[in-house]
């Protein structure tokens, strides 16, 4: 691939993702709750409108996105619609951004450029990483989405200091699971170079506005924010058979085909993590949340995402052309199954297709039934597409993978 191709490859590929998105857009529908703004949504267009700082809220924790999300506000008529509409209309940016930013990862580990094709078709189709947004746009997740992953890229691949650290600082305001960003730089410069004080001066900063952020805000008027207490009480759900089928579920479903694939390939997944053991630092505390999160387990998983891109870029060094056609092909199928991409959704189908520990303990016989029947069908394809693509697992004999660019011999 000469130089030319290789640089219009990730805007074509993310313009490819783009196009997916308005698809789904126009097939899924808006949520009309609060007058377009939704519940935590609410808050977020309270901050676009009247300002970062108000009372004590979890949504406080996360200025970043509203903050990018102001200009096109301004230039809006300053109602509750035209703060809903650009909301709406920076999720296109982020979502552009968000697959430029995949794909820059991904290459950096030498994904194939069928693995990058697949990327970009498949993540603008689920519901963790486009359908939530083209539903429900008044939220700050995909925009935090893409500054994280820009500042993997940054901390994984450039590691130059100056840039890693203020990406470090905007992820870790952009989502409190930004601070992981963070963590990770400091296990992997650390290793990298044996040098601890040269890592804690570059990602020091970020810990320190994540925890400052915090604090502040706490001490705002209002109902406050999440406690560990809240995260320990929460350990109860754990005794509920229903609640453990679904988080595994969505730990192999989050990403549709993407995380099944790579669910299929724990050999290759080890390996890759022996080499660079710093993912896991990345990833345990993401999934961990998720585990005492509450109910909304795959919004807290879907901060996995770089570690996911670089688990496919690892497995896909490893396969061969046939093993790629199948795998990509099955890993298709099954996220327009799970993830229902063109579904119509409605506030009678928002709880039910999405967050279903919301509704299936309450209820009622008949609609626990349908619910059931659902849901037992998409963890059935799930099941299957799992079974089928680890199958035919024949990789080819390849040497040691190499990391990518900013590597330091030491």
């Amino acid at each position: 691939m000469t130089p030319r191709s290789a640089t219009l490859r990730i805007p074509l590929l993310a313009a490819l993702s783009v196009t997916i998105y308005f698809f789904v857009l126009n097939s899924t529908g808006r949520i009309t709750v609060s007058e377009g703004r939704g519940w935590d949504g609410a808050a977020y267009v309270d901050m676009l409108r009247y300002g970062l700082v108000d009372h004590a809220s979890n949504e406080r924790l996360r200025p970043l996105v509203v903050a990018f999300d102001r200009p096109l506000y301004w230039l809006s008529d300053r109602s509750i619609p035209g703060a809903i509409d650009a909301f709406a209309s920076m999720n296109v940016l982020y979502l552009a951004w968000l697959s430029a930013a995949v794909l820059l990862l991904a290459s950096a580990y030498r994904a194939s450029l069928a693995a990058q094709l697949f990327l970009a078709i498949n993540l603008p189709l689920c519901v963790a990483t486009s359908k939530f947004f083209a539903y429900y746009p008044t939220l700050v997740d995909l925009g935090a989405y893409a500054v994280i992953m820009t500042a993997m890229y940054a901390v994984a691949v450039a590691r130059k200091p100056v840039l890693s650290g203020v990406l470090a600082v905007l992820a870790a305001v952009s989502r409190e699971f930004g601070l992981m960003v963070a963590i990770f730089g400091i296990h992997r410069e650390t290793r990298l170079t044996r040098q601890p004080l040269r890592a804690l001066a570059i990602y020091a900063p970020a810990v320190i506005a994540s925890f400052g952020l915090r604090y502040f805000v706490s001490r705002l008027p209002g109902f406050g924010v999440l406690k560990p207490s809240d995260f320990r009480d929460n350990l109860q759900f754990w005794s509920d058979q229903t609640f453990i089928a679904f988080f595994f579920y969505f730990c192999l479903t989050v990403f549709g085909g993407i995380s099944i694939l790579i669910a299929a390939r724990p050999a290759q997944c080890v390996r890759f993590l022996r080499r660079e053991p710093e993912w896991l630092t990345y990833v345990a505390p993401i999934v961990g949340m998720a585990a005492v999160g509450s109910y909304d387990q795959w919004r807290y998983l879907a901060y996995a995402l770089p570690f996911v891109v670089v688990l496919l870029a690892a497995c896909d060094a490893e396969w061969t052309m046939a093993n790629r056609v199948w795998s990509f092909l099955i890993a298709t199928v099954a996220t327009l199954v799970t993830q229902r991409p063109f579904e119509q959704i409605a506030e009678s189908t928002y709880f039910s297709h999405w967050f279903p520990y919301y509704v299936i303990p309450s209820a009622a016989p008949d609609d626990l039934e349908r619910l059931w029947l659902y849901w037992g069908r998409l963890m059935m394809v799930a099941a299957i597409s799992l079974w089928l693509i680890a199958a035919p697992d024949t990789p080819r004999r390849v040497e040691a993978i190499e990391e990518p660019a900013g590597k330091v011999t030491t």
